[in-house]
């Protein structure tokens, strides 16, 4: 095991004598048709990781004949053996190759981009200000509502969810299905998600009176608003379910983020504008209805085909036992 200070000096040995930097191109080590030259092996050698470093040598000289050695020879061989096999036509690993390619393409166009200038202070601006809602959100109430067609009616709905202690909720729910006059909502408990000040939910198809907000904002989470709220023409019973505070996000605290988001949509533009261009110049024909002959299942299995007349058996699905929920058995 080398100490510390031995293998700053290894270090230290490998920076001061690089490996035929006056002729990198230089063959080291040849195998059949394949080798490596001294340039090849420094690049090689300078991206390990010093531990894996120590564990070759005890010097500049041992690392670099120990790489050649234990890494670089074996690799040529194994190339040179798999090649004169032919693996690179076997169908996995003709997918692993081109998945390889298709990486260093893409790292290609990320380094491209980055070279070019990458994302600007001023992309970060224009994005954080155009998208203000996503990083600056006001407090939310979830609520949970039973709309009528009239205030007695929910007095009523009030008196009848008040009685009961131990499980309001399973009454609310079937208050809600039998009662509830929003056919919208009626079947999942009248709920309405969290609910902005200014009426709008996190569904942006839906959007209530704001008066629901400010009744609920004078109750705590858990609570039920003891008077009906009118909404429009129609009133509303309101069960306050809970809340989240506001959440304000300055452009300092998001920046990484969205450099990371532009970065990502701008390769995104990029490939596909490359893949385009790829596509006009080689693509020659396809096949589509050749698909037909592939039969994969819902779960994204490929299955054997199933032949003419033969009907498809379906496995009986289990039952399941009900179990006990806040909105009863389910």
């Amino acid at each position: 095991m080398l100490t510390r200070a031995r293998f700053a000096l290894l270090l230290a040995g490998l920076a001061a004598a690089p490996l035929a930097r006056a002729d990198g191109d230089a063959v080291v080590v040849r195998v059949g048709s394949r080798s490596m030259s001294a340039g090849e092996v420094e690049r090689r050698v300078r991206a390990m990781a010093p531990f894996q470093l120590a564990e070759l040598g005890k010097s500049a000289s041992e690392v670099k004949r120990a790489f050649v050695d234990r890494v670089v020879a074996p690799e040529l061989l194994y190339a040179e053996e798999a090649e004169s096999r032919k693996l690179s036509e076997l169908p996995h690993v003709a997918d692993r190759i081109r998945e390889v390619l298709r990486q260093a393409l893409e790292n290609e166009v990320r380094e491209s981009l980055a070279k070019d200038g990458g994302v600007t202070a001023l992309d970060v601006k224009r994005y954080y200000d155009e998208n203000l809602h996503r990083f600056n959100t006001p407090r939310r109430i979830k609520i949970w509502r039973i709309l009528t067609a009239d205030e007695e009616s929910a007095k009523k709905v009030i008196q009848e969810v008040r009685k009961v202690v131990a499980e309001p909720t399973v009454v609310w729910t079937s208050l809600a299905r039998e009662r509830s006059v929003d056919k919208a909502t009626h079947m999942r408990d009248g709920n309405l998600g969290f609910v902005h000040p200014d009426g709008k939910t996190e569904t942006p198809e839906v959007r209530v009176d704001p008066a629901l907000f400010v009744a609920a904002d004078q109750v705590k989470d858990g609570e039920l608003v003891q008077t009906p709220v009118k909404e429009g023409e129609k009133w509303a019973v309101v069960w306050r379910r809970g809340s989240m505070p506001a959440v304000e996000r300055t452009l300092a605290q998001e920046e990484r983020t969205i450099r990371q988001i532009l970065m990502r949509k701008k390769l995104q533009d990029a490939t596909a504008e490359l893949l385009a261009s790829l596509e006009k110049s080689h693509v020659k024909g396809k096949s589509a209805d050749l698909l037909a002959l592939v039969e994969i299942d819902p779960m994204g299995d490929i299955v054997e085909r199933a032949r003419p007349g033969v009907v498809p058996r379906h496995k009986p699905r289990a039952t399941g036992s009900p179990r006990a929920s806040e909105r009863g058995l389910r």
